[in-house]
């Protein structure tokens, strides 16, 4: 558990300041600052400490004066005041970069786990990112422990080890930056390392990598992707958390004068053809048609639930804005009331200490445009008649009674000027209250904009695919092989890039006798998707793709048993032309003595006759 560290004078806050400017820091630092009026934060830093454990440190800043001092150390957006938080990273790029630093804050005790949770996630990220999890400072405290995931909640997947004893996991120790019940389900089994202290285990070892996790997926499949950034004329499409795809304008609309940003939104779910698989992928979304069968995303870990959702909604993607309250100290309550004045006096009168700068309006801050109010100089006491001739010791009672009569007039004077001033903490309160309504209704209008703005991109984007100039019909043959031999030709040439096809030719290939019987009768596959797995096989593509899983039709289940042949010397082949789905479909062909190519037939997974 980490020690909390309360900041409390300037001293401690400009030590801090300069903390967080220098290079010595080893690990992110978290600051959680005390709203004014309040003694305790709205952040529940017990909670905090626990789940950082030594992974980072934690500041606690008390309401006061240092907050100023703090403050005045700080780069301009880098301060953290008002209840709110902050975690800053290694080292000081985040005072030029403030996003590497964003700041959580809330307006109210009820919107404290928010910011609880934003900061324990913040502090992870960046201890994650400092390699800090892999650290061998650590490896006395940890042991490599298997459990299964019990359930999902609190955005931790907690785990059963057995026996009752319990572990977390958090995205960052599963997949940094994927929400876990996308990479997690109750029931899974998972392995990893356990951290005692803190109870994280960290499963990262047995997640298969980007090649595995993709092998899956074959050219012509119909895929979710994830859209994480783009521009005018391309976008990065994440088939994988870790793998980025570029396409360009010409992959998205047919219109050269078509802006992606009016089209596609990052976060947005959106699916896309697969023209060619790693290590060069080629991704399409113009080749995608209402009526194709779009392929399940993949599963991060063995047996866990797909990581993409094409049917969420698109996130409301706002301009990254800070809006930082105003530092607690900047209205300040006047509390205190001049003590009464005795209403007998001693005979002699000490001589009176200075008096003390009495705060007036003028001394408050303003609000931008607010006029500068006058303040009433206090009233002169009230003309007295001049004493009569008296004794001394008369003389010096009337004195002091106009000493005492001077003084009370002072002080209902200032007891006016205090309740002016309470009136305006008072309004300055209520309308900082209102501040942050019209702040947090903003807030919501903006996401409420962005979503409906995400909406109407994914229906123009739609809207243009469909009213597209209508393709032109395919040619009808009369003789079947020739037409499919058309449809072969057609797919070599449209994906293939020109400058490609010389090093990637067409060879001439057979089709046996059975096979167009075959194309015709198959059901649950089009004869296009066909002629596409034909050319890769031709062309080589299908040895590339490890979801073509080429590979020789044996006689029988063995894994030693020879393979199909024929008394010529051809070797019969089997590919597969579909995968994860009823009685995936697969391609036999004969590879001829002389390298040519004869298609044998078409047929369900358990076919197994050459």
């Amino acid at each position: 558990m980490s020690a909390i560290k309360r900041v409390t004078n300037t001293s401690e806050a400009e030590a801090l300041a300069a903390l967080l400017n220098g290079d010595t820091r080893t690990r992110p630092t978290v600051v959680v600052t005390v709203a004014s009026g309040h003694t305790d934060p709205y952040a529940d830093v017990e909670r905090i400490a626990a789940e950082i454990g030594d992974l980072a440190d934690l500041y606690l800043v008390t309401t006061g004066g240092h907050t100023w001092a703090f403050s005045n150390k700080m780069t301009p957006g880098t301060q953290v005041y008002g209840g709110a938080g902050r975690v800053y990273p290694v080292g000081v790029a985040w005072n030029i970069d403030l996003k590497q630093a964003p700041l959580r804050f809330a307006w109210s005790k009820s919107e404290g786990p928010k910011l609880t949770g934003q900061l324990i996630d913040d502090a992870l990220d960046m201890a994650a990112a400092a390699g800090l999890f892999d650290s061998a400072r650590t490896a006395s405290t940890r042991e490599r422990r298997s459990g299964t995931v019990r359930s999902i909640m609190s955005e931790r997947a907690l785990v059963d080890l057995g026996s009752g004893d319990l572990a977390s996991i958090p995205p960052q120790l599963a997949q940094a930056g994927v929400p876990i019940e996308r990479v997690l389900a109750p029931g899974m089994h998972v392995d990893g390392v356990l951290e005692k202290k803190s109870r994280w285990l960290d499963i990262r070892e047995s997640r298969p990598t980007p090649d595995e996790a993709l092998k899956t997926y074959a050219a012509g499949d119909v895929v979710p992707c994830e859209v994480r950034s783009v521009l005018a004329g391309s976008a990065g499409l994440r088939l994988h958390p870790d793998v980025t795809v570029e396409v360009f304008r010409s992959d998205v609309t047919g219109d050269p004068d078509d802006d992606l940003q009016a089209l596609l939104t990052p976060g947005e779910v959106v699916l896309a053809r697969v023209v060619a698989t790693g290590p060069r992928w080629r991704l399409s979304l113009r080749e995608v048609r209402e009526h194709d069968t779009a392929r399940e995303a993949l599963a991060l870990y063995a047996g866990g639930p797909p990581w993409l959702d094409p049917d969420a909604p698109a996130p409301a993607v706002a301009d990254h804005v800070e809006t930082v309250p105003a530092p607690p100290e900047a209205v300040a309550e006047v509390t205190s009331v001049p003590e009464a004045v005795p209403e007998t006096l001693p005979e002699t009168l000490p001589e009176a200490p200075p008096k003390p700068a009495v705060p007036t309006p003028a001394m408050m801050p303003r609000r931008k445009g607010e006029p500068v109010r006058a303040i009433r100089p206090a009233p002169p006491p009230e003309p007295t008649p001049p004493p009569e001739p008296a004794p001394a010791k008369k003389a010096a009672v009337q004195s002091m009674s106009l000493q005492v009569t001077a003084i009370k007039a002072e002080k209902a004077h200032l007891e006016a000027e205090l309740t002016e001033l309470r009136d305006q903490v008072s309004g300055l309160r209520n309308e900082r209250v209102q501040f942050a309504k019209d702040l947090a209704r903003a807030a919501r209008q903006v996401e409420t904009r962005d979503a409906e703005l995400a909406r109407m991109r994914s229906q123009l984007r739609r809207a243009k695919q469909r009213s597209a100039p209508p393709e032109v019909a395919p040619p009808v043959f009369a003789d079947r092989e020739r037409g499919f031999r058309h449809l072969v030709e057609a797919s070599w040439a449209r994906r293939i890039p020109v400058g490609e096809q010389p090093t990637r030719p067409l060879p001439d290939f057979k089709i046996g006798e059975r096979f167009l019987d075959s194309v015709d009768t198959l059901e649950g596959i089009t004869v296009d998707k066909i002629a596409d797995v034909v050319m890769e096989v031709l062309t080589g593509l299908a040895e590339q793709s490890t979801g073509r899983e080429l590979h020789q039709l044996r006689t029988s289940a063995g894994g030693n048993s020879a393979p199909q042949s024929r008394s010529d010397g051809a070797i019969c082949y089997r590919v597969s032309m579909q995968v994860h789905t009823p009685s995936a479909r697969r391609l036999h062909f004969w590879k001829c003595p002389d390298g040519t190519i004869e298609l044998s037939r078409v047929v369900v997974h358990d076919d197994m006759e050459p």
